[in-house]
């Protein structure tokens, strides 16, 4: 009796899964320590026009879409200098 119980209870859990969607748009990573985390992106909308890139140094930068200027991009950086850089950019279309 416990086997047919132990058996209806993985097939229950079998077809949740399976009836769950899944969503492309979010990834989920594995750090050192096991634990996950989601990778969101970004919500600021100064990023339509950059474009975010690592050097050969490890070095994280965003490049303007229009006229190819770079800035420093470092985790947790604010995006102040990218949206007066919008402002003054005299180039409006895409490379």
């Amino acid at each position: 009796m416990n086997d047919s119980i132990s058996s209806q209870k993985s097939q229950s859990k079998k077809a949740l899964q399976e009836a769950t969607p899944t969503s492309p748009t979010k990834v989920v990573r594995i750090t050192k320590k096991g634990n996950t985390r989601r990778k969101t992106k970004p919500r600021a909308p100064c990023w339509q026009h950059f474009s975010k890139y690592s050097t050969e140094d490890g070095e994280n930068r965003a490049k303007c879409n229009y006229c190819d200027v770079t800035y420093t991009m470092e985790t947790g950086a604010s995006t102040t200098n990218l949206n007066n850089h919008l402002k003054t950019c005299s180039k409006k279309t895409p490379r």
